[in-house]
């Protein structure tokens, strides 16, 4: 085997399907996420399930948080736009993960581009509108709901990036990007 055989990149189709079923599997959650901001801008929790939901972190050690405390902090989120920030921004991702992943895995370049895309918008947005979010949450609730809030903003940028990282990689991968390459087929004519 000569030395230009052992340094030769081959192109790695398997990166990026099995990359493309990881991005497709985590739209469902990003949907999801999405499903449920679009759901809180609009209606909100009932006094019912506020208290019910408040059980929990009132339980906890520090100051409880009251019923109208927590209407308080969904107002003041509402009128800031937080959940609809969110939400708009997890169902732009959703949806180019869900066109984008198809299409990587087929090993074509839009399709890692879209999701590339997509991913930055989820994660740009998430962002915003979990920082709003906390922000109020800071301002309105208790002690265990304000650390919990605070986690949110952390958990919503860690799973963005990390799917922005993930579609990214094959745009950025030499053998992945390879595989993502138009084939180009040489014909000879016989004479």
């Amino acid at each position: 085997m000569n030395a230009a055989g052992i340094l030769e990149v081959r192109p790695d189709t398997k990166g990026p399907k099995n990359l493309a079923i990881l991005l497709f599997m985590s739209a469902f959650l990003v949907l999801f996420m999405a499903w449920q901001d679009w759901q809180l801008h609009g209606e909100g929790l009932s006094v019912n399930q506020i208290e019910v939901f408040l059980e929990t972190p009132n339980s906890q050690p520090g100051d409880p948080t009251t019923v109208e405390q927590y209407q308080e902090f969904e107002d003041s989120i509402r009128d800031a736009n937080g959940y609809l920030i969110r939400s708009i921004s997890l169902f732009i991702a959703a949806g180019c993960l869900l066109i984008g992943a198809p299409l990587l895995f087929r090993l074509q370049r839009r399709g890692a581009q879209l999701c590339t895309g997509g991913s930055l918008v989820g994660l740009t947005g998430g962002l915003i509108g979990s920082v709003i979010i906390n922000r109020a949450a800071q301002e309105h609730l208790g002690d265990a709901l304000m650390l919990t809030y605070e986690i949110w903003v952390y958990l919503c940028g860690a799973f963005m990036g990390l799917c922005f990282a993930v579609s990214a990689l094959p745009l950025l991968n030499a053998r992945a990007r390879l595989a993502l390459q138009p084939q180009v087929v040489l014909a000879q004519e016989d004479e």
